[in-house]
Order: structure tokens, then C-alpha cells, then sequence
């Protein structure tokens, strides 16, 4: 078994429809902070859901405003494990999203 430190996302600017932040590899992985930062001139409203490889789709942040010129740290984040084929889905039009962890493999 090996941990490997990684940048899950190393960067993403979101748009108005869900896009794969990030898929489970390996036997898991762990995302251990997450960094969205919203540069527009207005507020944009985050939402995040994982999907299962195993079945089933589940919110996980629900219409978050992000105010214009700030960043967030969402601490539904911290530790969120993806088993292999699991995918975190996110959608916020003109928000970047950075995910670092670990892959267990």
C-alpha cells in the first residue's frame, strides 16, 4: 500500500452546469482542503454532490453564495473520501476550485 500526496484538482474555473471535480483512483482518495476562489464582480452560488460508483448521487454543499472577490474554504471538504470511480461534481460559473490530498493505492 502507498499514500501519495497529490493535487486532486490542480485547478478549475467552473460554469453554470455540474462538471467532475475530482474521481476516486487507487483503493481511495482524500481530499484534504479544497480552495474556491470566486474573481468575478458578483456573487456565484456553489454546489457540490458526489455521485457513487456504487449507486446513488448525494448533495454535499447546496447553494453556497460566495461573495465577489473572496475565497472559501468549505470545510464539508476537509477529509472527503472518494472510493475508486466515486466523483465529486460542482457547478458555480466563474468559480476556480483547488482540491489537495491523498491517493491510497
Amino acid at each position: 500500500m502507498a499514500v501519495t500526496i497529490a493535487a486532486i484538482q490542480p485547478g478549475i474555473t467552473l460554469g453554470s452546469s455540474s462538471v467532475t471535480i475530482a474521481t476516486g483512483t487507487g483503493s481511495s482518495t482524500t481530499v484534504l482542503t479544497g480552495t474556491v476562489a470566486n474573481g468575478t464582480n458578483a456573487a456565484v452560488t456553489l454546489a457540490i454532490a458526489v455521485s457513487r460508483a456504487a449507486g446513488g448521487s448525494f448533495p454535499i454543499i447546496v447553494g453556497r453564495s460566495i461573495p465577489a472577490g473572496s475565497s472559501l474554504l468549505p470545510p464539508e471538504l476537509a477529509t472527503f473520501v472518494l472510493n475508486n470511480g466515486d466523483k465529486l461534481e460542482a457547478s458555480g460559473n466563474g468559480l476556480s476550485v483547488v482540491l489537495n490530498g491523498m491517493i491510497v493505492s
